[in-house]
């Protein structure tokens, strides 16, 4: 790295926080200083400042004050809530930033996304997702065996949210974004989408949406199944209904190829698991054999893992990612342009079970806008 990074962070003790305490990953981080913060709450400034070591002078009970106070080279965008994460991230580029780091979920609308991609592009700025699973190091060891045709040809990708009591549409948003993260890194840019979101096993209108917690949009539904094609040939499926079982291990994707399968449990380690042998054969056991960042380990265990440590060790490389994005000019690995997929994907979800039609790419905003407001 050649220069250090001047770094501001934005949190909201009143609405939101910060998030999984992304400002903590910026903490003795080669690269990057946190030189100002600012937090909605006298409380949660102070106790922020400290973890920072700032003196009061570096504190702001309001961000935009903080924009406007201090030439920072990336903020960090922390509320966990996210119906300010779009007015944040384009006063952040209005005021000269070099980059934004944001906590996941990207942004409520389409609208919204596109709205940051054109002020992102048109003054240089990247843009990094806390889409920590994505970096951590086991999924570039996934990525080889793919390539060394371990699991043969790559057929399906199934994943599922955690399917607690926010099962279905808040799943979605709130845990959906690591899952369809991978599905998109594996199996390419979506095509097309066809899906059925319910409640109690009635089809959902566009009447039933209502705002969500935490800042989330419109939502609904108990119950989601959604089918997405996707660029490199594959099929990816999403699935999530409320109170379906154990929340943990529903949560994650599975790759199904010609030859094996890769199950991928996120913020686990072992993160992600081998099976020699295609989901549907089952004449005799073949066992699930760990994978770590260096590949095939059959000794690998989560006893004596700290798991926070481990996925802050993600979040990191996440933070390292964006610098080197900055520095090099191109697009960080997590960055706005997955964050626009994504809302996408979401968004197709619903357009396609309100509408009972196959959703394709490019999204054509104006029939998606009518499927959700049609009988609003």
């Amino acid at each position: 790295m050649s220069e250090q990074m001047r770094v501001a962070v934005i949190g909201s003790s009143a609405a939101g926080g910060w998030g999984h305490d992304i400002d903590r990953l910026f903490i003795d981080l080669p690269g990057c200083q946190v030189v100002a913060a600012a937090d909605d709450t006298e409380t949660g400034l102070a106790e922020t400042l400290s973890r920072h070591g700032l003196p009061a002078s570096s504190g702001f009970l309001n961000w935009q004050s903080m924009l406007t106070a201090t030439r920072a080279d990336i903020i960090a965008i922390c509320p966990r809530q996210i119906d300010r994460h779009a007015e944040m991230a384009l006063a952040a580029v209005a005021a000269g930033a070099r980059g934004i780091f944001m906590e996941k979920p990207f942004v409520r609308t389409l609208a919204e996304a596109d709205a940051i991609v054109a002020a992102c592009t048109k003054a240089d700025t990247k843009l990094g997702l806390a889409l920590v699973n994505r970096h951590c190091p086991t999924i570039a060891a996934v990525n080889g065996l793919i390539a060394d045709g371990k699991i043969g040809q790559l057929l399906e990708l199934r994943a599922r949210g955690k399917e607690d009591t926010r099962g279905g549409g808040e799943d979605l948003w709130v845990l959906g974004p690591h899952v369809l993260d991978l599905m998109a890194n594996f199996g390419g840019e979506p095509q097309w989408c066809t899906a059925t979101v319910t409640t109690a096993g009635q089809s959902i209108t566009a009447n039933d949406l209502a705002p969500g917690p935490e800042g989330l949009p419109p939502i609904a539904g108990d119950a989601i199944t959604a089918t997405f094609g996707l660029a490199d040939g594959c099929t990816g499926y999403f699935a999530s209904v409320r109170e379906a079982g154990f929340k943990q291990p529903n949560f994650g994707i599975t790759l199904l190829g010609t030859k094996g399968e890769i199950h991928i449990r996120p913020d686990h380690i072992p993160q992600a698991y081998f099976r020699a042998a295609p989901a549907w054969r089952m004449n005799r056991p073949y066992p699930w054999t760990p994978i770590g960042p260096e590949g095939l380990n059959e000794t690998l265990s989560e006893v004596g893992v700290d798991r926070s440590a481990e996925r802050a060790s993600w979040g990191r490389l996440a933070v390292a990612d964006l610098i080197d994005a900055i520095e090099t000019d191109r697009e960080p690995e997590t960055g706005m342009f997955a964050g626009l997929t994504l809302t996408e994907m979401n968004t197709a979800i619903y357009a396609a079970s309100l509408t009972g039609h196959r959703m394709t790419w490019p999204l054509d905003r104006t029939l998606v806008a009518a499927a959700l407001t049609h009988e609003r």
